[in-house]
């Protein structure tokens, strides 16, 4: 590795209790605040409407766990005719931030489709502060914001990125993950270890991104287990907030390779939510890359330790105590068709981040 590239613009304030500084953050500006609908009954929204009073001028508390493109384009075309807002304050899960940034700019011709083309022109920009409430996605520190279409009849999954996308601030509090539902904790974090695994067995890989993606990958696999026995347990809850804080910056660098492409299928067919939807084939495709670059084997080798022989059956140990299938079977799939997605996907995009050009049968 003799050459390579980082970029990331987002300031972060990281720490329990750092809720209570988005007012200083915030300042002055009028602000559209987007959060997901049960903040109400868990007293978020009560909470965030006291910390930013009367500079609070909108309010979409109604995101999906996957953002569809019919709802952002209505909203999208309502924010910007209204033009209420100077910042977007987005308070929920890695779908909120997603919205959020998906209506953060409005495009020359005023159509949110038009953003979809990564060609028009923007011509004016709302700033974004990202207050994630799970430990996962990463998308706070991030340029992209994952679209779903799944009210058409040919189900879609559509991707922007826009270095207008990237948010201002990253206010990070893992007090705010405690009251998380069992289920959603761990699909959060098993997203966050999709993005480390990713980001070291990928052709964009670079030495910072290694570094962060071993100890993102090596703290969910050691913390996630007591966060899911100990729900209260907040040194879990914040030792997970940063591995998906450090993966999120992985990703930002390298984007994501064949077990999230591999996963898109599974929740648009399935429903399956988006981390989990990642993480079941973690083994399969560390197998695929297995043996591909020895630098990268050697990488791989940190998570687990130079001493151990077996790290993709370690790996799916722990996904199975976390009650996750990794058998292709329980998700729909037989050894052939998960062999022919990932042939697919392997001259698209996210393939070309692999590292394996090829698949290895049995």
């Amino acid at each position: 590795m003799t050459a390579f590239q980082w970029h990331n613009p987002v300031r972060t304030v990281f720490g329990t209790g750092a809720l209570d500084k988005l007012p200083e953050q915030v300042g002055r500006r009028r602000v559209l605040l987007v959060t997901f609908q049960s903040a109400h009954t868990s007293g978020l929204l009560a909470r965030l409407k006291s910390l930013l009073g009367d500079r609070i001028v909108d309010i979409i508390d109604n995101v999906s766990s996957r953002p569809e493109l019919s709802d952002i384009v209505a909203t999208h075309q309502r924010v910007w005719q209204e033009r209420k807002a100077e910042i977007i304050v987005a308070v929920g899960g890695g779908s909120v931030i997603d919205f959020a940034k998906a209506l953060c700019c409005q495009p020359e011709s005023g159509h949110f489709l038009d953003l979809l083309t990564h060609a028009t022109p923007v011509i004016r920009r709302m700033r974004i502060i990202a207050v994630p409430t799970t430990a996962g996605t990463g998308s706070e520190v991030t340029p992209f914001s994952v679209v779903w279409d799944t009210r058409d009849r040919n189900q879609a999954k559509y991707t922007l990125n826009n270095s207008r996308l990237w948010p201002e601030l990253a206010l990070i509090d893992p007090e705010l993950s405690l009251s998380l539902p069992r289920l959603v904790l761990r699909n959060a974090a098993l997203d966050a270890l999709a993005h480390a695994l990713e980001a070291i067995w990928n052709v964009n890989a670079t030495p910072m991104t290694d570094m962060l993606a071993v100890e993102a990958a090596r703290t969910v696999i050691t913390k996630l287990p007591t966060a899911w026995r100990f729900q209260g347990n907040l040194k879990a809850r914040v030792e997970l907030a940063k591995a998906a804080w450090q993966a999120g910056l992985c990703l930002s660098q390298t984007r994501t390779a064949l077990a999230h492409a591999i996963s898109y299928p599974v929740t648009l067919t399935k429903g399956t939510p988006h981390g989990l939807a990642c993480s079941w084939v973690l083994p399969w495709v560390w197998r695929q890359a297995a043996g591909v670059d020895p630098a990268r084997d050697r990488v791989l080798a940190q998570i687990f330790g130079p001493t151990e022989t077996e790290p993709v059956e370690r790996l799916e140990d722990f996904l199975h105590s976390l009650e996750v299938a990794t058998d292709p079977f329980f998700w729909g799939l037989s050894d052939a068709d998960l062999a022919r997605l990932a042939i697919e996907y392997l001259s698209r995009s996210k393939g070309h981040n692999f590292i394996a050009k090829g698949l290895r049968m049995p």
